[in-house]
């Protein structure tokens, strides 16, 4: 069998399908799996055991707009797919899914433009964490008892990610450091920047370690409002323990510091995943997102940092701003109710 699943979603929503990719793989052996995924998410997975071959799907640039859809389209054409699986249901991929003549491809009922695009349309399992719809996905369409594999999230290292990682932990005399990530894509899935400040400075009198904020290039505008808040409000020996290297690292290299480090402190965003597939613990700071929409982690050594208002989840995603105009979920979210969390895992 020669197969395909497009999954040109988020970072984090390529991580949380690896799982789906190795059930794939356990129930056909000798098949050929195809994963068509974002520049990001392609070069995150690379050499993932599960992946045969990865297509990037360039969407700002080789496939921008419906001429970028059609050339997609005619890749996988001419690559003579079996089957076609697409958990992603966005209208750009049923439209990719349609052009691309794929004998048989599988969608959500609930998609754009299900009926032009998928021959076999499937329920969605609502109420899931993401990774069993996945694999709930994968169970109804062509592999039964798919639902039942393991739901353990799956990144690899390389020698120069490792290398990479471990000379910026001497750069910054960093053994085993506590990670925060203070950014999210969504600006309503950031916990406040003088909130991370007091939860650093607190982390440094418990723990005595080096803090590091981390993320993309695009994040140190962020970190550099929380190092402005640790520089008015506390004292130098906490200022010189938190230290910024968001976009110092690749994508790979961010995972191997990950998995060299003590403990993750994270918006909902990718960062979460990557610790979830680390196995290190980690502490999910919720806001206008919530565990029933299915992206939260389910791994034994996390936690979720959250408050229970009604108003709570006001988007699938996040947004711009608070819909009511408070933002009560991040702003009344304090350092202290982290800190128990954290305690709650790692002193032990």
């Amino acid at each position: 069998m020669k197969a395909v699943i497009i999954q040109t979603a988020f970072l984090g929503d390529a991580i949380l399908t690896t799982p789906m990719f190795a059930a794939f793989k356990r129930f056909f052996k000798d098949s050929k799996l195809t994963a068509v995924l974002r520049p990001d998410g392609a070069q995150l997975l690379q050499g993932l055991p599960a992946l045969d071959e990865i297509i990037a799907y360039d969407k700002k640039k080789k496939h921008r707009g419906i001429s970028g859809i059609r050339k997609l389209a005619t890749e996988l054409r001419e690559r003579e797919f079996d089957v076609l699986l697409s958990p992603h249901d966005s209208h750009r991929t049923s439209f990719v899914a349609m052009f691309s003549k794929i004998p048989e491809r599988y969608g959500f009922k609930d998609a754009g433009f299900a009926r032009l695009a998928y021959n076999r349309r499937l329920e969605r399992h609502g109420g899931l964490p993401e990774i069993k719809r996945l694999l709930h996905f994968l169970d109804d369409s062509i592999a039964p008892g798919a639902a039942e594999f393991s739901t353990q999230l799956s990144l690899v290292e390389d020698k120069a990610s490792i290398q990479e990682a471990e000379a910026l932990l001497r750069k910054h005399e960093a053994l085993r450091p506590i990670l925060l990530a203070p950014s999210s894509v969504w600006p309503t899935k950031r916990w406040t920047p003088y909130g991370f400040a007091e939860l650093a400075a607190k982390l440094v009198r418990r723990y005595k370690t080096k803090i590091l904020l981390v993320g993309a290039p695009g994040d140190r505008e962020i970190c550099d409002s929380v190092q402005s808040f640790l520089k008015e409000l506390q004292p130098h020996f906490v200022q010189e323990k938190v230290e910024t290297v968001a976009g110092d690292t690749s994508l790979r290299g961010f995972y191997s510091l990950v998995k060299r480090s003590r403990l993750l402190i994270s918006n909902d965003s990718a960062p979460v995943h990557y610790a979830c597939a680390a196995g290190i613990p980690l502490v999910a700071v919720f806001g206008p997102t919530t565990q029933s929409l299915g992206y939260a982690p389910i791994t034994k050594n996390s936690r979720i940092a959250e408050l229970d208002l009604a108003c709570r989840p006001c988007g699938t995603h996040g947004g711009l701003v608070c819909p009511l105009g408070h933002f009560r979920c991040m702003k009344e979210l304090t350092a202290d109710s982290i800190m128990e969390q954290v305690q709650a895992l790692i002193d032990q």
